[in-house]
């Protein structure tokens, strides 16, 4: 007993196949392209018909028909050539080849062009509707594919997060976003161009990837180890000082073994970054002169001893207060004692070098670090930055003096007993007169064996 409902889904299957797709069909002979032609235009959307290889080119050309169904033997062009001709225009659409020879040369051929399937003449045509059907399900397949894969690719495209697909050594996929700030239109140009992005890599001082290589640094990031780690990338049209910071996250793409290929995510954090910057200078900064504070100095000067100790270099420091601060307070005010600070750490800051590091110590005392310098090289600036101030006209105030006082790292010292000896320099240039510079002389050494 026939299952009716059974029978009837399946037709409906067929029918929502064939409902939505055009078909090609090339025959020379009349009375088969007829008979063939009148079954079909009942099952599909559309029919196109031609009678020869060229004739059908041309029809392919102005319709871009789903399905391809051609007879071999034709005059002015063959089938076989004609499905290589579609297949150079679109090698995705489907050629069924009808024939009524056994000819081997003409199957090696149509293997080589790709044709998808074949049918044996005379035409039957419960055999040609399984075939179609066949093949219009996987055209209509393709098209849902290539329509999710449009969809995906749109919504990569305009994500404003960079993407990226790497197969570990070289770049496959840049969504849309990430290929314009780089400066490319196409995957192909930036292939082309650079296969990976490390030439846009800006490095900084904490940069995980300086010195690596890009399938190097990749490793690092899709190792899994849970880990943050942000890269500094700068665009075509930006400069170097301008790369924003971007966090970085992998994922492996299913469908591939670990040597396959990964999906890479860049979330501009910029605006984080520079927050995160911001709260860390606060953090480390005199609010009042904007030049380092206590905690920053003892920090830095701490990584500094170790770099002396390790490498056996040179490092001094020098300690120096305002003359008589209290005075100008009392006289002109604490804003005008707050504005003479900031004069002098501006002065003192344009006349010492980058490498210098430059803090404020108390109220009105100062302290410099002088890598790789010398007792004497310190204290020649100090002379420089004393004289300097002594000849600076103050906005608020006519005259603002210095006392300077300068020591050297020695080997075991310890920072404490490092900043004691400038502090007791300072002592002695106030004692003798201030406006002056002193230094800590080999006779002053045991008055700092005290404990640590």
């Amino acid at each position: 007993m026939i299952d009716l409902k059974k029978q009837s889904i399946e037709e409906k299957i067929k029918d929502l196949y064939l409902d939505s797709t055009t078909v090609l069909y090339v025959e020379d002979e009349e009375i088969i392209r007829a008979n063939v032609a009148r079954f079909l235009k009942r099952r599909i959307k559309e029919l196109y018909l031609a009678t020869n290889g060229r004739e059908g080119i041309d029809v392919f050309r102005a319709n871009q028909p789903d399905i391809v169904i051609t007879d071999i033997r034709m005059p002015v062009m063959d089938g076989l050539e004609m499905a290589g001709e579609i297949k150079a225009i679109n090698d995705d659409t489907p050629v069924i080849i009808t024939t009524a020879y056994n000819d081997e040369d003409f199957f090696l051929r149509a293997i080589d062009i790709g044709v998808d399937k074949y049918i044996k003449k005379p035409i039957n045509n419960k055999e040609l509707l399984r075939v179609l059907v066949k093949t219009a399900k996987m055209v209509s397949q393709q098209r849902d594919l290539d329509a999710k894969n449009e969809f995906i690719r749109t919504i990569l495209d305009n994500n404003p997060t960079f993407i990226m697909i790497t197969d570990g050594e070289n770049v496959t996929f840049l969504n849309k976003s990430f290929l314009n700030y780089l400066g490319f239109s196409t995957i192909e140009e930036f292939q082309y161009k650079c296969k990976t992005i490390n030439r846009f890599l800006v490095l900084k001082e904490e940069s995980f990837y300086k010195g690596k290589s890009f399938s190097e640094w990749l490793s690092i990031i899709v190792s899994g180890d849970n880990k943050e780690y942000i890269v500094y990338i700068a665009g075509k049209a930006e400069l170097k000082s301008e790369a924003r910071a971007y966090l970085v996250h992998a994922s492996e793409i299913p469908g591939h073994n670990s040597g396959g290929k990964y999906l890479i995510s860049f979330t501009d954090i910029s605006h984080i970054e520079m927050d995160r910057k911001m709260y860390q200078n606060l953090a480390c900064k005199d609010p009042l002169t904007s030049i380092y504070n206590r905690k920053k100095f003892e920090d830095e000067l701490s990584k500094e001893i170790e770099r002396v100790v390790r490498y056996n270099g040179r490092l001094a420091i020098i300690i120096f207060d305002i003359d008589h601060f209290k005075q100008i307070n009392d006289k002109y005010g604490h804003q005008v004692g707050d504005y003479v600070l900031q004069e002098l750490t501006a002065l003192v800051d344009v006349h010492i070098r980058a490498t210098d590091i430059f803090a404020r110590y108390g109220g009105e005392e100062f302290i410099i670090l002088t890598p790789e310098t010398s007792r004497e090289g310190a204290m020649e600036l100090a002379e420089k930055l004393r004289e300097t101030i002594d000849k600076y006209s103050f906005n608020h105030v006519t005259h603002v003096t210095c006392s300077f006082g300068v020591s050297e790292y020695v080997k075991d010292d310890s920072a404490y007993i490092f900043i004691k000896k400038a502090d007791y320099a300072l002592y002695i240039a106030k004692n003798k007169g201030r406006n002056r510079v002193s230094v800590i002389e080999k006779e002053h050494s045991l008055v700092f064996n005290i404990p640590q």
